[in-house]
């Protein structure tokens, strides 16, 4: 991909620059990205055998987090307002729709396999389920832009990796606990497809948070803003599930999930990955931001990095969210001069 020349500082320079940061993340995404289809996991095999150990209140989790990414067509479509005009960030999207279609096709086999609901039942499951429509819009109150997208998506699939863990553990216990000869666990059947989702929740979430990096290097205001647009009242797709009351009574019932979980064990390492300390941290980023100068960058790291160009104004964000100029070599807060890029 060709990229044309410009001021990196105005508005034209910044989103070329993130273009290039997404190009490139995107690049190591596909070179990297789970590879793996539904119809051929090993673990099917195995669900028969393990099917009549899996108590109620999992038969509902599962079921619900089957209704959860049965959604995948109405993310889609916020997935490309998200995208925004950016090539780059729309080839990240299509990938993840295209991953989180595998995932709700895997869940689809593991209530079916296991014999815990019947095909029918599944697919009238899933049709009901279509008669809800997802929106960015009623999830998080704002419009999606391709900055909200991507600080919404570090939490929700922080959140998600988290659930198929505690899923993945559950299921293993309910199945017996089985070892190998070396007594290490293995994960037979519907606990090494939660395993396997998991892992690509994870990767997911490592991508969305180099992307948000990306819009704090270069266009921090309109990334710290994002993020407290999404984070400040977060929670996880609001959708209309038919087994909802008996979904949420099971995932508080068993500790999988709780509010207290979501702000220590998903909000605060979301935050911790930037360097802010607290959800109070972000709001005084978000608000200090609307002051910073034109040409203003964040710098992340102790060192002056080479994308800080000459012309830019260098800030650095300290854990409490405040946003501090970065000294020039004669001690003042200044743009950044050819004589120090040297």
């Amino acid at each position: 991909m060709v990229y044309q020349m410009a001021n990196p500082w105005t508005q034209t320079g910044r989103t070329i620059e993130i273009e290039k940061a997404v190009a490139e993340i995107y690049a190591r995404y596909f070179a990297r990205g789970p590879k793996w289809v539904a119809k051929h996991l090993p673990q099917r095999q195995e669900m028969s055998q393990y099917g009549a150990t899996v108590s109620a209140e999992t038969k509902e989790m599962l079921l619900g987090d089957f209704g959860v990414e049965s959604f995948i067509e109405d993310y889609a479509l916020w997935a490309t307002y998200a995208t925004g005009e950016s090539t780059s960030t729309g080839q990240i999207y299509t990938q993840w729709v295209s991953d989180e279609t595998r995932h709700s096709r895997a869940l689809w086999y593991c209530l079916v396999d296991s014999a815990l609901y019947t095909q029918q039942q599944v697919d009238e499951y899933y049709h009901e389920c279509s008669e809800d429509v997802w929106s960015f819009e009623r999830q998080t109150g704002y419009e999606p832009t391709p900055a909200r997208g991507a600080a919404y998506a570090i939490a929700q699939e922080r959140q998600t990796k988290r659930n198929y863990q505690s899923l993945q553990k559950r299921v293993w216990e309910e199945y017996g606990s089985p070892q190998d000869s070396n007594e290490k666990p293995v994960y037979p059947a519907i606990a090494g497809v939660c395993r396997t989702l998991a892992t690509d929740e994870g990767f997911h979430e490592g991508v969305f948070r180099e992307i948000t990096r990306a819009y704090l290097r270069f266009w921090p205001d309109k990334a710290l803003q994002a993020m407290w647009e999404v984070y400040e009242k977060y929670r996880m797709p609001i959708v209309k599930l038919p087994n909802a009351e008996a979904f949420i009574a099971a995932v508080l019932s068993t500790g999988i999930d709780s509010a207290r979980a979501v702000i220590t064990e998903v909000l605060n390492p979301t935050y911790a990955g930037f360097g802010l300390e607290s959800r109070a941290a972000v709001k005084r980023a978000a608000r200090e931001s609307w002051d910073l100068p034109e040409g203003a960058v964040l710098q992340m790291g102790d060192d002056l990095p080479d994308y800080i160009s000459e012309g830019a104004i260098p800030y650095k964000m300290n854990s409490d969210g405040s946003l501090v100029p970065v000294a020039t070599t004669n001690g003042n807060s200044n743009a950044v001069s050819a004589d120090r890029r040297r």
